[in-house]
């Protein structure tokens, strides 16, 4: 596409190498060969030949940063953007909000979540990880905005202006709106595209394709179900880190919390993907 716009060049980087035959083939097909290199490395591993105008990645997870785009990004627009580039998308922001999902729950609960790969086995998959508890992972699925028990609200802000933290820790205050169980939490991103284009990934309709064809939400359980009432707190520290080196993580993340009626608190949770057997 940035060929057909007119990009004088292309470079195109890609770990996998089962990509790139079907890249050239592509390229050339739309005659373009002369115009397009692709590198078949990590980018860290990669030195481009010259500085670029724009920079194209699609390092996002539902999560926005759970595929580890913050150090990979800042080393690409360091290395190979220039001074005045453009970063595509040019801004992503990571929404939480409270649920009540007794479905979801209880599909992670049984260990019953369901899967394309025949071969999935979630034990199988904990005690490759080294994972206590089903509960301290998150899961792929699409949870409906009817289940929200308060408002979305921003937890992080990646702006790839080289001030994008890595590690954080952030607490933030839900207002409950409805009686209801909490069950967990739903992840999302939106990606700034342009001043006019938002990806926004939390639509729930997927008979009138409003859902995401690449991204399902994220959902990040809580293993026992807390009653909630209208006008309650749910008070979320949410953080992102690096386990040790021993650790299957590249990158985990924590959720915890509790819930306050009338000042007092009625119950805790307390999930973390750190937490090891």
């Amino acid at each position: 596409m940035s060929l057909e716009a007119g990009a004088k060049r292309v470079h195109g980087i890609d770990v996998n190498k089962n990509r790139i035959p079907q890249a050239h083939k592509r390229i050339s097909n739309a005659g373009f060969a002369d115009r397009f290199e692709i590198f078949n490395a990590l980018s860290y591993d990669v030195n481009l030949p010259e500085r670029v105008d724009v920079i194209i990645s699609e390092i996002l997870g539902n999560l926005a940063d759970n595929e580890d785009m913050t150090p990979i990004l800042a080393d690409a627009k360091k290395r190979f953007l220039k001074d005045r580039g453009i970063m595509l998308p040019a801004s992503v922001q990571t929404y939480l909000t409270p649920i009540s999902s007794q479905k979801a729950h209880e599909q992670v609960r049984a260990k019953k979540c369901r899967v394309i790969n025949s071969q999935y086995d979630l034990d199988d998959l904990l005690d490759n990880l080294g994972v206590e508890k089903q509960f301290n992972l998150y899961y792929d699925c699409i949870i409906p905005a009817s289940a929200y028990l308060a408002e979305p609200q921003c937890v992080q802000e990646f702006n790839f202006n080289g001030r994008d933290k890595s590690e954080y820790r952030i607490s933030v205050t839900y207002r409950v709106i409805k009686e209801g169980f909490l069950t967990g939490f739903k992840g999302y991103f939106c990606a700034k595209l342009s001043d006019n284009v938002l990806l926004d990934i939390s639509g729930d309709d997927i008979k009138s394709r409003q859902t995401s064809d690449c991204w399902k939400h994220c959902y990040l359980p809580i293993q026992i179900p807390i009653k909630v009432n209208q006008g309650d707190n749910i008070n979320l520290t949410y953080s992102r880190f690096y386990p040790s080196e021993s650790d299957a993580f590249r990158q985990a993340y924590a959720w915890q919390g509790e819930v306050k009626r009338d000042g007092k608190t009625v119950a805790e949770f307390d999930q973390n993907m750190g937490r090891t057997k």
